[in-house]
């Protein structure tokens, strides 16, 4: 995973909201690869819907990350961003 290179979600995912928060959902040939949904937190759907709307890349993350949490420590903004989008590539919910 390289820092410019410009990521989008997969669109065999679909965004679900409810009054409980958002899930991401394999929909389609996704769900012979890929049986569960993915329960995302605050940061992940902010990160998925960055890149829903926007070819983004890790680097463009990061910088909305750090422009919004100003005040956190930028390595462990890093190591969660990119943990997170780590997962997200090994179910094939963002593509290149």
């Amino acid at each position: 995973m390289k820092g410019l290179l410009k990521m989008k979600l997969n669109e065999n995912f679909l965004i679900h909201s409810s009054d409980n928060g958002e899930i991401l959902i394999p929909v389609g040939e996704e769900t012979k690869r890929f049986h569960g949904v993915v329960k995302l937190n605050e940061a992940g759907s902010e990160i998925v819907h960055l890149i829903e709307n926007n070819d983004m890349s890790l680097e463009d993350i990061l910088n909305h990350f750090y422009k919004e949490c100003p005040n956190d420590d930028r390595e462990v903004i890093k190591q969660g961003v990119s943990e997170f989008i780590k997962k997200l590539y090994e179910i094939n919910a963002i593509i290149d």
